[in-house]
């Protein structure tokens, strides 16, 4: 059984050998500009998903207004219980407090400020659409000047203001959603049931440490006493209360959907960040080989057998990418490969 498995193993590494026989690579200069193009791609599908990120967090927002009464309604007839069962008044001081999600954006808006520069360093004025789109995600949250979305946003504002100056295309760019939509291009609504030199565009001191992560919804779970725990238990409202987590009161008072959107948010952004920083990323370019075997053209003049090194997930790796080349519309090949690499990309 073992030899049979040897010999399986074998086989597959013969296979993939033969397969990358003969592959040659991508000039210097035609993979500058697919890299180029790949960037751009990415930082495109970055602006669509941030903006419907926003728009989640208002949706978000909506639900934690409509918890908040629930909470107070359920925290007083556990008050109430308490105070006549055993004389104990629980207090409930920041113990279920709800955070405004606009305001935990502001960390991963911050860390996305901060590489606004290389973006220009990067693409040049093929960035003025990711820039375009950005500034308008304060439109997108209408609504949330009043209610945190401005503080949040405002230092991204800021390097957009400053590296949009840049751009002879930023007052005109913009993306195409409806067209990119069609393709495929964006995972909206899904989870709710170094081609050119250094311009001198670095953004020093600007945001915070890279890394940040979306906070959580919920205030700081404040520890109750065994005696005080002891007589809400005997109180049926002062039960879900004492649930081990806040994500358990929370679904427990207001039902799941609050939890599970804050779950999606919390994944999708952390992509989003990933996507950023290797499409940012100077010292570790996200395409560092393209190779393909002339052989396998087809009539359409597109190469079937086509290998790409990649910057992902923090290393560097190669596998035969599913999307043809297509010699006669290189731009869309790149985009494609992008949108490969995308779904690649851990949440």
């Amino acid at each position: 059984m073992i030899f049979t498995a040897l010999l399986a193993c074998l086989a597959v590494a013969n296979g993939a050998n033969v397969e990358r026989r003969g592959l040659q690579p991508m000039d210097t200069f035609s993979l500058q500009t697919f890299i180029q193009l790949f960037r751009q791609t990415l930082l495109d599908k970055v602006a669509i998903e941030m903006n419907a990120t926003v728009d989640m967090s208002k949706q978000l927002k909506i639900k934690m207004d409509n918890c908040k009464p629930k909470i107070t309604v359920k925290t007083n007839e556990c008050k109430s219980c308490a105070k006549s069962a055993c004389h104990a008044d629980p207090s409930f001081s920041d113990y279920l407090a709800l955070a405004n999600p606009y305001t935990y954006l502001e960390g991963p808006l911050n860390d996305m400020a901060g590489k606004l520069g290389n973006a220009v360093d990067l693409l040049g004025d093929k960035a003025a659409g990711f820039v375009k789109s950005m500034k308008d995600l304060g439109g997108s949250a209408s609504g949330g000047v009043a209610d945190g979305f401005s503080s949040a946003f405002s230092t991204m504002k800021d390097g957009l203001d400053k590296v949009g100056s840049t751009l002879t295309d930023a007052g005109n760019a913009v993306i195409d959603t409806a067209g990119l939509l069609g393709d495929g291009f964006t995972d909206l609504g899904h989870g709710l049931t170094d081609g050119l030199n250094n311009a001198g565009h670095e953004i020093e001191h600007i945001g915070s440490s890279i890394g940040h992560a979306i906070g959580g919804i919920f205030g700081k779970k404040r520890e109750i006493d065994a005696k005080t725990r002891h007589c809400m238990e005997k109180c049926a409202s002062c039960r879900p209360l004492l649930l081990p987590t806040q994500a358990e009161v929370i679904t427990a008072v207001c039902g799941a959907d609050i939890v599970k959107m804050n779950t999606t948010m919390t994944s999708k952004v952390s992509k989003l960040q990933k996507v950023y920083d290797a499409a940012l990323d100077k010292a570790h370019p996200i395409i560092t080989k393209l190779q393909y075997d002339p052989t396998s053209m087809n009539s359409k003049m597109q190469l079937s057998n086509v290998h790409i090194t990649v910057h992902l997930n923090g290393h560097d790796i190669s596998y035969k990418t599913a999307v043809p080349y297509s010699m006669m519309n290189i731009p869309e090949t790149a985009r494609s490969m992008a949108m490969e690499y995308w779904g690649k990309v851990d949440a």
